[in-house]
Order: C-alpha cells, then sequence, then structure tokens
C-alpha cells in the first residue's frame, strides 16, 4: 500500500504505484438526494466486479462497519476495475463538516497526482426541478478542463446548484485542473431512488466508459427494498387502522 496523499488528518491509501491508475477513470459521490451517489458508486463497483485496493482514513472517522455484499464495508473504501479502467471511491459516510474540505482536496490531489483522465461525480437532483415533459432522465455540469465524451441531456440550468461535498469536490477538481463532470439523475428527494441510481449508472456506463455493468447487484437491492417496504407497511396498517377506530370511538363519545 502507498501513502498517497497526508496532512495530519486525512490519508489515502492504495495499492501499488500511481502508475498503476495513471489514465483511469475516477468516480465517486455521496449520499444526497435519493441515495444517488453512494448507491451509483457501491453498485457500479459491485457491477464492474471492482477490487478493494485501498482506503482513506479521515479524522475523525465515523464509527461504522457495514456488512455487505462483498464483504465488510468502511467508511470511505476505494475500488479498481482493471477491464474498465474505473477507480471508484465509494462513500458510505459522508465526512466531518469541519473535515470536508481537506477530505476533499485529499482526493483531488490523488486524482491529479494519479493522473487520471476524468473524475466524474456523480449526485442526485431534486425531481422538483425537472421541468414539464421533460425528455432527458439527468442534467451535467462539467468543468472547463472536461474534453468529453459529450452527453445527449442538456448542461444544468441556470438557477440550479449542487450542494455539500460533492460541490466542494468539483470545486478543487478545478482548481487541480482535473476534467470534471457531475452526473445529476433527476431524484426524489426524501426517499432512495433505485431508478435513479440506474440511470447514473447508465450513463456512466454507455457513454464514458463504454462498457457493460451486471445490474443483478442493483436489481437484488431494489428487490430487498421492495420486501422490506412491505414489511413496514404490513407493521404500520393494523397501527393506522386502529388509530382511526380510536378516532371513530372518540367521535361517538363528544356527538
Amino acid at each position: 500500500m502507498r501513502k498517497a496523499y497526508f496532512d495530519g488528518h486525512v490519508k489515502i491509501y492504495l495499492e501499488g504505484d500511481a502508475s498503476d491508475y495513471r489514465g483511469s477513470t475516477l468516480i465517486t459521490g455521496f449520499r444526497g438526494f435519493g441515495m444517488v451517489g453512494y448507491n451509483v458508486s457501491k453498485y457500479l463497483a459491485l457491477g464492474l466486479w471492482a477490487r478493494k485496493v485501498g482506503y482513506v482514513l479521515s479524522k475523525p472517522m465515523p464509527p461504522m462497519v457495514v456488512v455487505e455484499e462483498d464483504g465488510p464495508g468502511f467508511p470511505f473504501d476505494i475500488y479498481y476495475s482493471p477491464r474498465a479502467r474505473a477507480l471508484i471511491v465509494v462513500n458510505r459516510a459522508l465526512p466531518e463538516r469541519e473535515h470536508a474540505d481537506i477530505y476533499v482536496e485529499a482526493l483531488s490531489l490523488m486524482a491529479k497526482e494519479i493522473g487520471v483522465k476524468l473524475a466524474v461525480l456523480v449526485g442526485g437532483l431534486n425531481s422538483q426541478f425537472k421541468p414539464e415533459g421533460e425528455r432527458y432522465e439527468y442534467r451535467y455540469l462539467a468543468n472547463e478542463f472536461y474534453g468529453g465524451p459529450e452527453l445527449d441531456a442538456p448542461e444544468m440550468e441556470e438557477g440550479l446548484g449542487v450542494m455539500g461535498p460533492l460541490a466542494l469536490l468539483y470545486m478543487y477538481m478545478t482548481y487541480d485542473e482535473v476534467p470534471s463532470i457531475i452526473i445529476l439523475p433527476y431524484a426524489i428527494a426524501d426517499r432512495i431512488d433505485v431508478n435513479a441510481a440506474r440511470t447514473g449508472i447508465r450513463i456512466i456506463a454507455e457513454k464514458i466508459l463504454n462498457t457493460r455493468v451486471n445490474t443483478k447487484p442493483l436489481d437484488e437491492y431494489e428487490r430487498r427494498l421492495s420486501i422490506e417496504k412491505e414489511k413496514l407497511l404490513e407493521a404500520i396498517l393494523p397501527m393506522m387502522q386502529q388509530a382511526e377506530e380510536e378516532k371513530e370511538e372518540r367521535k361517538g363519545m363528544y356527538m
């Protein structure tokens, strides 16, 4: 493992040497609207059969370990798919706000030091801003160093914006002159939007990586969400029915 960047708060470790990843496409996102950025990163890594090749240590570290399809997942893991030449940072947690600038600056400096050809940042765009009759499922925002490929959807309209660590990372990538693009599928803001994640994966695979992705892990995730939703409804419906019955009883008492 080699240390890519260290400043006392953030350390990034990668297997091998920087030259092993030169010319690759860096892909990452964060939890946000519809959980799109996180789910695209995670299920793109699984769908490309990417191997864990590194991790990020950010002080303070979120105290979490999540057992997932490919084993224990730490807050900030790095995966690599040689077939797609894709370096994917899966942010299972958000960096602490007071250290978010340092965290994203470290990612940007890593990308510059390695010599990635492109950074693809993914998030969700609140579907409330989707124009009536819209034919495209996403928008994008590219910095001045982005040289393609061209996407079919329009860029973000005037008045729209990006917030949080994704915006910070885009800024630092621009300052470090790393070619970057933010892809923003329209997403339902207040719940997990699997369809939006599916859109993000499809756009990245077809338009940028020019490769096919195994969607079975995402399909299974959607199936599990559906089962959990049904179980939740089964638990809630009796309580709702009881509340309605108690309401009717109270009405009878005071009429």
